[in-house]
């Protein structure tokens, strides 16, 4: 078996690289911009991504965002998009976009939770908000003037520019048919997830997507998960030999976000700031679509090429984890910090008034159209 699975992490280690090619020229595919109006000064800004050409589809979604900035502003406000650790060290990047050492950055909320544990809130919390409530949250119950205000100490202003859309629970070398199941089981996971899995029973660990493929081929691990479909298929996970992938996460949705250094947005012509607004927006709706159809197709071929058994959670393993989720946002609320009380009480109102009407809507929808009846 360790034989087996030391020629699957290679292909795990290589996984992504055919495609990273393809990306690295799609990336320099830049807008080349109409000479602009000689009365109306012209911007040249920098945006650095969190991820790099080797993960699908994000840098690519950074380029994309620019080259609408450019278009929507007749070439007004140029912006150069870098990988990570290019022209800074991705841990440092928050800070040189406060500073105006650069001027954008596009990343998920939760990489800053060190700096501000609040932020943890504005990308994805266990057993919070979907996609769309997250973006109701934002647009119309107090969200966005609580992610600025989080954000204000920093020097920048956030957008949403992204989603890495619903994520898998994980991928396992055996069954999960009960809690029981979970108890003393080595599961790779990050964020959050890792407090609420502890709080199950599991040995919950964090390991960089190399290390997993390692730690498989040494059978220190019992289950592991990374992204959801698009992102594991991608990467070869179905090949370390864990057969069973379950659902559904606890993490229903990856908010990515676009920072602006404050003081330099605040700067632009009014027509250019809001540019920046609609164009971060289109690229949330656009990387949302993007990113159900990746999962979509990837699981398809995971299960019909592959072999993969998706498998449901059983209710009791849900209800636990909702409860261990519980727990930790009631930690949190209690720790004392007024912000976060103040965006806990936003969040969990928000969430009881919206998880009633997708419950009412949606839910039930989704209820109906799986029954056995004849359409088309």
């Amino acid at each position: 078996m360790n034989g087996q699975r030391q020629m699957k992490r290679r292909s795990i280690l290589l996984g992504g690289m055919a495609a990273s090619t393809a990306s690295a020229i799609a990336i320099n595919n830049f807008y080349t911009p109409q000479v602009a109006n000689a009365q109306q000064p012209q911007f040249r800004w920098r945006m650095v991504s969190r991820w790099n050409e080797v993960f699908p589809d994000q840098l690519q979604a950074a380029q994309r965002l620019a080259n609408r900035i450019a278009a929507m502003s007749g070439g007004r406000l140029i912006i150069e998009v870098f990988p990570p650790d290019e022209v800074i060290p991705l841990p440092e990047t928050l800070q040189a976009v406060g500073n105006g050492t650069l001027e954008m950055c596009r990343s998920l909320s939760y990489d800053w939770r060190q700096q501000s544990p609040v932020l943890e809130f504005f990308t994805v919390f266990p057993y919070g908000l979907t996609s769309s409530e997250m973006s109701a949250w934002l647009h119309y119950l107090g969200g966005q003037q609580l992610w600025d205000e989080a954000y204000a100490p920093f020097g920048v202003k956030p957008f949403l520019a992204g989603s890495l859309g619903a994520q898998s629970f994980g991928w396992f070398f055996n069954e999960i048919n009960s809690l029981n199941d979970l108890q003393s089981l080595r599961f790779r996971t990050t964020g959050l997830a890792l407090e609420v899995m502890s709080k199950l029973g599991v040995t919950a660990t964090t390991m960089s997507r190399e290390e997993i493929a390692q730690a498989v081929e040494a059978g220190e691990l019992d289950g592991f998960e990374l992204v959801g479909p698009l992102v594991d298929l991608h990467y070869n996970l179905h090949e370390l030999q864990a057969p069973y992938y379950y659902f559904p996460s606890n993490q229903p949705s990856g908010l990515v976000e676009l920072v602006v250094n404050r003081q330099k947005y605040s700067a632009l012509p009014t027509d250019l700031q809001q540019i920046i607004a609609v164009a971060a927006q289109a690229e949330y709706e656009q990387g949302l679509a993007e990113v159900n159809y990746g999962n979509a197709q990837a699981l398809n071929t995971l299960v019909n090429q592959h072999g993969v058994q998706v498998r449901q959670l059983s209710p009791d393993v849900l209800t636990a984890l909702g409860n261990a989720s519980g727990e930790i946002i009631a930690e949190m609320r209690s720790s004392g910090d007024e912000m976060m009380k103040r965006t806990i009480d936003s969040f969990l109102s928000a969430r009881q008034v919206l998880m009633e009407w997708s419950q009412t809507s949606e839910q039930n929808f989704l209820n109906a159209r799986s029954l056995n009846f004849t359409y088309g």
